[in-house]
């Protein structure tokens, strides 16, 4: 089934394309009292960038799928981008394999690298300061500390608290999530990450503080990253993303 333009940029399963098509397929099953019924499947059917034709998500249904931005208007806001590689962190982490170091289960930067191939825009979220509008200046990011349960590979899971409350009051998050099992794995986790921010919005003005939830253990780790944070953020803008 070929759809109408606009088409609308879709993700799923760590894929992002435009949706062009719906493939449909009948699969005849036996029910529970032996009878035959016709059970239908939606499978995407996209168009990447770089390639000149339609390709078919097998793996993927399209009520699996969610909708990033329409082509006549690629614009996504921060929020959205969090929902977007939070997604695919949980896809890696379900898929990941036992040889991995440590899960870092996405790399947030090089997805928004994805958008920009793509000329998606993410709008940078803006705050209501005395009447007047201004750029997010800075993102507090409170990092939760979860001990994992008995035969896991990793000792503790780390990830951002999501920050509704942050939302509420005009703001937005970042996303961070790793599976570590040392404080040393956890400041240099904290660190690249933060890093790989500032690189990626190397266009924008802004600092980040992470912020330990009360966690006693690992505020040392959170203190002295912090602490670094201007030296990361200047070494970052010579990275080259």
């Amino acid at each position: 089934m070929k759809l109408d333009k606009p088409y609308e940029y879709i993700y799923c399963n760590g894929s992002l394309g435009l949706h062009i098509a719906t493939m449909i397929v009948y699969e005849a099953k036996t029910n529970e009292n032996g009878e035959y019924e016709l059970e239908t499947h939606s499978h995407p059917v996209v168009k990447y960038r770089e390639r000149p034709g339609g390709t078919v998500w097998n793996k993927a249904e399209l009520t699996d799928c969610s909708v990033l931005c329409s082509e006549d208007d690629k614009r996504i806001s921060m929020h959205k981008f969090y929902n977007f590689v939070s997604g695919i962190g949980r896809m890696r982490l379900s898929e990941r394999g036992e040889d991995d170091d440590y899960a870092v289960t996405v790399n947030a930067p090089t997805w928004k690298s994805v958008l920009d191939l793509n000329d998606i825009e993410i709008e940078w979220p803006m705050l209501e300061v005395d009447g007047k509008r201004e750029p997010q200046d800075k993102f507090f990011v409170k990092i939760v500390v979860e001990r994992n349960p008995d035969g896991a590979k990793f000792k503790y899971t780390m990830h951002d608290y999501g920050a509704s409350d942050i939302i509420f009051f005009g703001g937005a998050e970042l996303y961070f999530f790793a599976e570590f099992n040392t404080k040393e794995d956890l400041m240099l986790i904290l660190t690249n990450s933060m890093m790989s921010y500032y690189a990626a919005f190397s266009d924008h003005q802004f600092k980040i503080v992470f912020d330990t939830m009360g966690d006693d253990e690992f505020a040392d780790v959170i203190d002295q990253v912090n602490s670094k944070e201007k030296t990361i953020r200047q070494e970052a803008h010579d990275i080259d993303v």
